[in-house]
Formats: C-alpha cells, structure tokens, sequence
C-alpha cells in the first residue's frame, strides 16, 4: 500500500500542471482606446482639483451629517441585495474551492465484514459458513495531461473574482443612491416649506386685496387674481408632499426598513430624514486622475474583464475534452477470514488500476462546446469593450455637470435674489397705487419659480459630485468592506 501510495502521489506532483491547451488569458486591447485626459477637462474648471483621498475615505461623511452616516451603516449591513451580493461571493468561493480539490488526489477509507453460507445441495468442498474481513484505502487522481482541471480552476477563480468585484458595485452603488436619495429628501423638505411660505404670502396677499376690494379701492379682477394665485400655490403643495413620501419610502428600502414613508425607526433616535433642513455644502473637490486608470479602479469593469477571463479559460477546457483522459486508483489495505487475522502482514493486499478513456465518435458535440465556449468568450469580450466606453462616458458627463451645474446654481441664486427685490417693489408700488396688482402677483410668481428652481439645482448639483465619485470608481472599497463584513456572517474581505 506504501508503495503504491507513494507512485501516485509522485505521479501527481509530475504531471499535476499538465500541458494545458486552449488560450492564455490576455486584456484585450481596448478598440477606442483612452485620450490622455478627460475630454471635459479641457472646458475651464471642469476638472476638480484637491489633495487625493486614501482608499478609507468615507466620502460621505463629509457632509457632516450624523443621520447620513447612520443611514449609509445601516444599509451597509441591512439591504437585502448586497446580501445577496456577498452570498453570491461565498457560493463562487466554495465553486472555486472545489475545483481547486479536484485536481488533487481523493482518498478514502472503509472497512467491510461480510458472514455467508454456502447452499449445502451444491457444496462439494470447503467450508459452510464463510467470513470475510477487510480495511482499505482508496486513492483516485485524474492526470489533467491536457489542463481540463486547471482550466477548470482558472475559470473559478475568475468567477470569484468578478462575483467579488459585484459585491464591491452593490456596494458603492448602494451608498451612492442613499446620498442621492437623502439629498433629495433634503430638496423636498425645503421645497414643501418654501410652498407652505408662499401659501401664507399669497393668502396675505390676498387678504390686502379683500380689504381694499371692501374699500372700493380695487376691482373684482384684483381679487379673483389674487384668489387665483393662492389656489395654484395650494395646488403645488400636495405634489411636492408626495414626492417626499416617496422618497423616504425609498431609503427606507435601501436601508432594510418597511416603506412607511415616516423613516422613524425606536432603536435609532437619528434614523429619520435629516438631522437639518438646510442643503448641505457641496463636498470638496476631488482628483479625477487619468482614464486609464479608469480600468483597474472601477469595480465594474473589473468583473466584466473578470467573466472575458473566465470565458476565456473555459475553451481550454472544453477541448481538452478531445484529447484522452487517464485515470488513477490505486488501493491497499488488509482482507482475511478471520477478524485476528485482519491486520497482519500476511493478510496485506493492494492495486493499482489505470483508466484510459479516449473520445471517439462524439467529437462532433465536443466541437460544437467548443465553439459555443468560444462565442462566449466572444460575448464577454464585446461587453467589456462596451462597459469601457460607458464608464468613461460616464465620467465625461459626471466632470460636465460638475460645471455646468455649479454656474446654473450661481445663476439662480442670482435670479432669485433679483426676484426678492421685485416682489418687495411691486407690493409697495401697488400699495401706494402705482402699479396694478397683475405686476405685484407676476413678481410673486417668479420669485417662487427662481427659488424653487435653485433648490431643485443645489441637490443636482451636489448629486452631480456622488456620480463623479461612483463613476471614478469610488475610493471607500476599504471602509465599507469591514463595515459589512463585520457586522453579516461569511461576509468577503
């Protein structure tokens, strides 16, 4: 049994690698190959400057918001899709596991202990009762001469990988869209109160003209105007409540709660729709760095190139189902009559079995694996090239609405500082019976318009800033990692 242990296992360190065929993973060369810099770099200030940020940058708390930052840890260990996400990654892991032992040798171990007797019509000679005992060890090995099993492993491997670089995606993406939507509910929360002041305006409004339409000061068009003005004011506010309720509704999805669209939680005083009401301050610039690095950052492209690799690996595998198949047994132990016996050096015996299996008249089928691996392989390559060319674009447009929107919201502020002045010169004009009432309520219109409209851009453009950072790639991997992965079972660094 030692000896025949110690020739398989020799074989198996020799021909362990084998020869593998089929192709070597390579990246592909990209087809729109990156410029040097970012195309929206060149317009001014489109590209942010700063001091770089580590890879434990929790970015998000920079907004110096402690009900963000609980919500972000909540969702980080509650929702549900990255919990799929990191169960995802235990599953390649355990499939990457296994194919790394089958390129190794198996052994097992038994024993057996039979009793039998004989039919007494048909026994000529020998004994009546019959004992049989014995204790074996088995070992197979499967020679991977052609690179099946390494192949095998290769594409594990990389489906590890590309299920792991999902989790980071699930991620950064879940963080980003709890900013988004916290940001939003921040919009919202101002645009309700800036429409429950201009109710109370409008209805102020509307009072003075009551007062002077009692006087005989003004005519019934001024009152059913300014009627009209406080009715479309009250009409907005419904909307706008709404939309609020709707967005709580869905961070309290994000965050593993039931969409009550309230987001009060009792084991968490904070966890509500902000901790304030004013639009938190944009962050701090960051570096865009250059598009090529592009390719090794953002988690996305990486599982995309992760499953081109897997592919890849996978046409190895299928052809080396054309070539032969040897297989190894080989089996020692002791059998005897008698239990005593069993374990003496006269009761040794042993084996050694090989298997050779050549494929013949199937390969036909095997050829059509082939080439079906092949076309996935090609598949895969065409959605990395693809995932490319968005993750740049994305970028592109990200550093874009990082100026476009920066001077959209200094406009606005502009235009509603304007409008402010208005409305308090046409409401004097109109008391002292200078101008009629239509310039006054026009003034009012507009000033609710402009602000309204600056809210609505403040969170875009803060926004704009979580989309620069998710479509860079997201330097926070390293935080947020141990964030989840302490706080769920079998979580993956």
């Amino acid at each position: 049994m030692t000896r025949a242990v110690s020739l398989v296992t020799a074989l198996a360190a020799v021909l362990l690698a084998g020869c593998a065929v089929g192709p070597d993973y390579e990246r592909p060369d990209l087809e729109a190959p990156p410029p040097v810099e970012w195309k929206a770099a060149t317009m001014d200030d489109a590209l942010p400057s700063g001091d770089g940020s580590g890879a434990s940058w929790r970015w998000w708390e920079e907004f110096e918001d402690v009900t963000l930052n609980a919500l972000v840890d909540s969702a980080l260990v509650r929702n549900h899709e990255l919990a799929q996400a990191v169960a995802s990654v235990l599953e390649a892991r355990a499939a990457a596991g296994g194919a790394e032992s089958a390129r190794w040798p198996s052994i097992e171990i038994g024993g057996t202990a039979t009793r039998s007797k004989s039919s007494e019509q048909q026994l000529s000679f020998g004994p009546l009762y019959t004992n049989s005992f014995a204790a074996t060890a088995t070992m197979r090995y499967e020679l991977d001469l052609w690179g099946q099993l390494s192949r095998g492993k290769e594409a594990a491997v990389a489906d590890l990988l590309a299920s792991e670089q999902n989790r980071r995606t699930v991620v950064q993406t879940l963080i980003a869209d709890v900013v988004r939507t916290w940001l939003q509910i921040h919009e919202l929360r101002q645009q309700v109160a800036l429409t429950e002041r201009t109710v109370d305006s409008f209805a102020s409004s509307l009072a003075t003209v009551q007062e002077r339409y009692r006087r005989g000061l003004v005519s019934a068009l001024d009152l059913h105007l300014a009627g009209q003005n406080l009715s479309s004011a009250r009409a907005q506010l419904p909307a706008f409540q709404e939309q609020l309720v709707a967005a709580r509704r869905r961070l309290e999805i994000l965050v593993g709660r039931y969409p009550a669209g309230e987001l009060v939680a009792s084991d968490a005083e904070a966890m509500n729709d902000g901790s304030t009401t004013a639009m938190p301050e944009p962050l701090a610039p960051v570096p865009a760095g250059l598009p090529s690095e592009l390719l090794d950052r953002r988690p996305d492209l990486l599982a995309a190139e992760a499953q081109l690799a897997a592919n890849t690996a996978r046409i190895g595998q299928a052809k080396a189902a054309l070539y032969p198949r040897i297989a190894l047994t080989a089996e020692g132990g002791s059998k005897s009559r008698e239990f005593e016996d069993l374990f003496t050096s006269a009761s040794d015996a042993w084996s050694l079995v090989g298997n050779l299996v050549m494929p013949l008249i199937n390969r036909g089928a095997t050829q059509a694996q082939i080439k079906a691996a092949e076309a996935r392989s090609a598949r895969a390559a065409a959605a990395y090239q693809a995932a490319v060319l968005r993750a740049f674009a994305e970028v592109e447009n990200a550093l874009d609405r990082e100026v476009f929107q920066s001077r959209q919201e200094e406009d606005l502020t502009a235009s509603a500082d304007q409008a402010r002045r208005s409305v308090h010169l046409a409401e004097e004009r109109y008391r002292r019976g200078l101008d009629p009432l239509l310039v006054t309520l026009e003034s009012q219109r507009r000033l609710f318009n402009a602000e309204s409209q600056l809210l609505a851009t403040q969170r875009q453009r803060r926004a704009a800033r979580v989309d620069l950072i998710l479509a860079l790639g997201g330097p926070w991997e390293a935080a947020t990692a141990v964030a989840t992965d302490d706080n769920r079972e079998g979580a993956v660094q």
